[in-house]
């Protein structure tokens, strides 16, 4: 057993009240079913069902043990990423979340390493909770590929990012309430299945379009479902840059190069493009993630992993990962 699993989420077995007299109307809940099974609602409507591999990490291991996964990298369901409350309310749920991610740990830390959220809705609050998180000794944060409606490219966002640099925290992009959903109602399928991805890589191209990795070199940036639409998006942008000069001065390097830096995850669910992401396109920059454990995961990444046609395993099953999170060795 060696893999690295970098996409994974947790669901607590309970969440807390809504504050009093609170403005939120979508206030999660976990409601239980029965004793391994629950729906997680969202202002008193049904969002998804899950079980206990969401919180019992005696069956989660189990599952590890299985599929050959070592480690697992927790981060919470994305929809508790909370950006649509008031900044304070945002704040709780969030400290919420990283206490329970860091008590998961703690129980198992040579077999969990964890991923706190922040209210990015306030930046200079988010950038504030940062330092809690390094000292909870979770690895990162894990943050949507919207904040409201602004892309992580959006200026706002770069003392943040300035101090998560700062921290040695990675940070791991996942989609959420992609821009333009609302265009898709006659076809709700897309939105997860279509949108989902492109706004993961619209993401990444405001990032570097706003030049955050040329500014912060040793920022540790990954995007989930291997960067989404992001390799005809670079190769667009890079001629972009062709065409405006780097875009009036803006960058010194081609799209293309600072995108290869970013890390990726491994669910692409097609062994040759995971080949070409991870021996072209970002070499020595993709690790495993399965999205474990709602349906849409990867059921069985060491097989997947092995009949790739990888020129490096091993950077996939663990090295990649290990670079990420900042570990050189596992414990």
């Amino acid at each position: 057993m060696d893999i690295i699993d970098v996409h994974c989420h947790v669901v607590p077995e309970s969440l807390p009240s809504a504050p009093a007299a609170s403005p939120e109307s979508r206030w999660p809940c976990v409601c239980h079913d029965s004793n391994d099974r629950a729906t997680v609602t969202v202002g008193k409507k049904p969002f998804r069902e899950i079980d206990h591999r969401s919180w019992d990490l005696s069956v989660r291991l189990r599952d590890m043990d299985a599929t050959s996964v070592i480690r697992q990298v927790l981060s919470p369901m994305p929809e508790l990423l909370s950006y649509w409350f008031t900044p304070n309310n945002g704040r709780e749920m969030c400290r919420w979340m990283n206490e329970c991610i860091a008590d998961m740990v703690a129980q198992r830390p040579d077999r969990f390493s964890g991923l706190g959220i922040v209210p990015l809705q306030d930046p200079a609050l988010a950038a504030a909770e940062l330092s809690a998180i390094a000292d909870a000794g979770l690895a990162g944060v894990e943050l949507g590929s919207n904040i409201n409606g602004k892309f992580l490219g959006d200026t706002d966002f770069r003392e943040f990012f300035a101090e998560a640099e700062r921290l040695n925290l990675c940070i791991f992009v996942h989609a959420i309430h992609p821009i333009g959903a609302d265009r898709l109602k006659q076809m709700p399928e897309l939105v997860p299945f279509a949108a989902f991805p492109l706004d993961t890589a619209l993401s990444a191209m405001s990032l570097i379009r706003a030049g955050i990795p040329e500014r912060h070199p040793t920022l540790r940036l990954a995007f989930s479902h291997g960067g989404g639409a992001i390799i005809p998006l670079a190769h667009r942008l890079a001629r972009g840059a062709e065409l405006t000069k780097h875009f009036g001065g803006d960058l010194t390097k081609s799209p293309t190069e600072y995108a290869a830096k970013f890390f990726y995850d491994s669910l692409v669910y097609d062994h040759d493009y995971l080949a070409f992401l991870a021996n072209s396109f970002a070499p020595g920059q993709v690790f495993c993630g399965t999205d474990y454990p709602y349906p849409i995961m990867e059921s069985d990444p060491a097989e997947f992993i092995a009949t790739a046609a990888l020129t490096n395993h091993e950077s996939v099953r663990n090295g990649a990962a290990l670079r990420f999170l900042g570990s050189q060795t596992m414990t």
